[in-house]
């Protein structure tokens, strides 16, 4: 009686790999780019990746998880992952504002982000639209309560000075780290979100009268 071959240790199957779940996400970005989320199939980046449509939705269930995926890699979910929480009421507004935008922005600066970028804005005003008023929804607390603490000036509406912070990195986020970006557009990026940021905090800043 022969008996029956013994498994072999090798490499696994090209869907069973770790890195299969972020080739798709690199696929996604490309596909999307391509022919905007509604004119993507599943099927288009699963081609892309090199598997079957099986074993894309083996990681995940369709394209709107694969865009939210993607969403909280590169998009308003960054606030959660680039430094000191916002809402902490223990974070003064002078440190958590720089610390935290400026991780956000270098974060903005990968290539992934930045092809995230030229997706939204071939998404349209709407796309880049909802996610900025995304973000400002998000920052509310916090800024209420660096206000309520006297970090933040009274006389500037909470969402004026959320505003005043996000509008212009947003517009270096389009100008300067969109998926073409040199490496000179990255980095003047990053020098001019810098200054906005030291600039942007001493403008907020409470500050006294001569007679205090």
């Amino acid at each position: 009686m022969t008996e029956a071959p013994k498994p072999t240790r090798g490499r696994p199957p090209l869907s069973d790999r770790p890195e299969t779940r972020d080739r798709i996400l690199e696929a996604a970005l490309e596909v999307f780019s391509e022919r905007g989320f509604d004119g993507a199939t599943v099927r288009q980046i699963a081609a892309k990746v090199g598997v079957s449509d099986p074993a894309l939705y083996a990681h995940f269930k369709g394209k709107q998880e694969i865009f939210e995926a993607l969403l909280k890699l590169a998009g308003p979910d960054l606030l959660a992952s680039a430094g000191p929480s916002l809402a902490s009421d223990k974070i003064p507004m002078q440190i958590a504002i720089p610390e935290m935008f400026g991780n956000i922005v270098a974060k903005w600066s990968t290539p992934r982000a930045r092809a995230f970028a030229s997706l939204v804005l071939r998404m349209g005003p709407d796309g880049l639209g909802n996610m900025l008023q995304d973000v400002s929804t998000r920052l509310r607390p916090a800024f209420t309560a660096w206000q309520v603490r006297g970090e933040l000036r009274q006389d500037i509406p909470v969402e004026v000075a959320i505003w005043q912070v996000i509008g212009p990195l947003a517009g270096l986020r389009i100008t300067y780290l969109h998926g073409n970006a040199s490496k000179t557009d990255v980095a003047h990026a990053k020098s001019l979100a810098k200054t906005h940021l030291n600039i942007v905090v001493r403008s907020l800043t409470q500050t006294r009268s001569p007679e205090e």
